[in-house]
């Protein structure tokens, strides 16, 4: 009997042991800002998430735990959800004030110093559909159909990466974090030619919201191989290469829903076979908002975008299902 009881117990100890060995998620502290609109989850393996909820960008929600201490994945506090613990994607934006239970984290050092990116991409957002969520900026005033915005993908960084810091690589400068508004960083170090002409692709420059400033002083200074003016400019090209390529089909559709899968095979076309694999886009009350191109670690002064492309690591993300709708400009 004696051995029997003794062989149950260690059976149990073995069975509770490779339990809590499996589980990788780590108790976290900290807030998360999200810096786009992404889903969250209840169940992050089986993406169940009831009510339809996303975070809205730009808010802050603390966190309870992460997936790991390498995190890929925060369980935050989400107010108006039910339950209110939900699994969103590192991606979705960043983490202030983080601090893991687990010991062996490496520190984060490592994720703020410059010229370690392994990759970088190209973010662009459909101003239109961005606004609906953000009527406040003064750029989103603008109701103007011929105006720039209203059929051209704008631009919203141009963004170094390293992979093992998931998206808390940043902040290689003199600012250690987020500022709001973002307005009260300093000016970027750049011409007023450069920045008049970022006012054009970039509409937040020229209304006064100061996105520039968050972009250059997080993700621009990471990089070493540009100069703030050179740095906006190689964006500002890319951007216009996407958009001479892949805009047309966005003006042609404004006010529609379109597939998806349309939209990826006039990537297909304007590119590569497969060029939408290095895509990553969301969606917002079934609008498309973000579009992620993927590119390599290094970005030859000409090289072309479609170069770029075909140089970089597939990371492909479809957020917004079946179809979306390209919304008009205006509310």
């Amino acid at each position: 009997m004696k051995l029997k009881t003794l062989l149950a117990v260690f059976s149990a100890l073995a069975l509770l042991f490779g339990v809590v060995g499996q589980s990788s998620a780590v108790t976290f502290s900290g807030t998360f800002y999200a810096s786009q609109s992404c889903l969250a989850y209840q169940s992050k393996n089986k993406k169940t998430n009831p009510g339809n909820i996303y975070l809205v960008s730009g808010q802050p929600y603390q966190i309870r735990e992460a997936n790991k201490n390498d995190a890929t994945w925060y369980r935050v506090v989400v107010e108006n959800a039910n339950p209110q613990l939900r699994w969103v994607s590192a991606s979705c934006g960043e983490v202030k004030g983080g601090d893991s239970s687990s010991s062996g984290s490496s520190g984060s050092g490592s994720c703020s110093t410059a010229g370690q990116e392994d990759s970088y991409v190209l973010a662009l957002s459909w101003q239109p559909a961005f606004c609906e969520t953000h009527t406040s900026k003064p750029e989103c005033k603008v109701t103007d159909s011929s105006a720039y915005q209203a059929g051209n993908f704008t631009l919203h960084g141009l963004w170094p990466n390293k992979a093992s810091c998931g998206t808390s690589y940043g902040f290689c400068g003199s600012y250690s974090h987020s500022v709001s508004p973002f307005c009260s960083y300093d000016a970027v170090p750049m011409s007023s030619s450069t920045l008049a002409l970022l006012g054009q692709y970039m509409p937040s420059a020229a209304y006064g919201s100061c996105l520039q400033r968050h972009e250059w002083y997080k993700h621009g200074t990471c990089q070493t191989q540009r100069k703030a003016d050179e740095y906006f400019k190689t964006a500002i090209r890319l951007q216009k290469e996407f958009n001479q390529n892949v805009a047309y089909f966005m003006q042609e559709h404004l006010g529609e829903s379109v597939s998806t899968q349309d939209f990826f095979d006039v990537v297909d076309q304007a590119f590569f076979d497969g060029a939408h694999k290095r895509l990553q886009i969301s969606c917002k009350n079934s609008k498309l908002v973000d579009v992620y191109i993927n590119l390599p670690k290094q970005l030859d002064e000409n090289a072309s975008l479609e170069s770029l492309m075909m140089d970089a690591d597939p990371k492909f993300s479809n957020q917004c299902g079946s179809s979306f709708t390209v919304d008009e400009i205006g509310f």
